[in-house]
């Protein structure tokens, strides 16, 4: 049976709010249509949805359904954080780290990182801890690196996990502890984290049963 696929323009009236938009748009997305989707999420976006801020500058950081547009990304991560979006906060504090769109600058990516950190972001929590552990945008503080580190880490976050085992295996910022270490490494290894794999098997240890 051929299938009779609505205009664009009757599909975003038959969803009522921007979420609607969103949710179709995501759908869309995920089934490959990137360029529709993208298309939607800028209406959504100009509209001041912040998850469609965050998901269009997403397009444009990776070039999907868009060509890949870096300042573009910046500006639209920028509205999405500044409504408090923790995803877009945590991007944008990237962006700012590595000069991706915008001039690199440090202590802005530490703000946003904190910013999202202290609204209960892993991924945030984690940043903050690298910004502490490498003294990026702030002070050098291994002790409060390990705590972000530690904080991260019993959310699930596997970078964290990995950076936590290392911190106990170096003793950065907590006492030297190589049970911990294996502890925390394995569990990030267990999510398919690289790096803890290789750490493990540099090191010989074999996953708890």
């Amino acid at each position: 049976m051929k299938r009779h696929l609505l205009p664009l323009a009757a599909l975003l009236t038959a969803c009522t709010t921007t979420d609607d938009q969103v949710a179709h748009a995501t759908f869309l997305f995920n089934a490959g249509r990137e360029a529709e989707a993208a298309e939607i999420y800028h209406q959504a976006a100009q509209e001041g949805n912040p998850e469609a801020q965050l998901l269009l500058a997403k397009c444009y950081d990776f070039g999907k359904g868009v060509p890949q547009n870096l300042t573009e990304a910046v500006r639209w991560y920028t509205m999405a954080a500044e409504a408090g979006n923790t995803n877009a906060q945590d991007n944008l504090g990237t962006c700012y780290v590595s000069g991706s769109g915008v001039e690199k600058d440090l202590d802005k990516a530490f703000h946003w990182y904190s910013r999202a950190a202290e609204a209960g972001s892993p991924s945030a929590m984690n940043n903050v801890g690298l910004c502490y552990r490498n003294g990026e945008g702030v002070e050098k503080d291994d002790t409060k690196a390990a705590i972000c580190f530690q904080r991260s880490a019993l959310l699930g976050n596997a970078d964290a996990q990995y950076n936590l085992g290392r911190c106990f295996y170096h003793g950065l910022g907590v006492p030297r502890d190589t049970e911990q270490a294996r502890t925390w490494v394995s569990k990030a290894a267990s999510r398919g984290h690289k790096n803890a794999q290789l750490f493990m098997a540099d090191n010989q240890w074999t996953m708890p049963q």
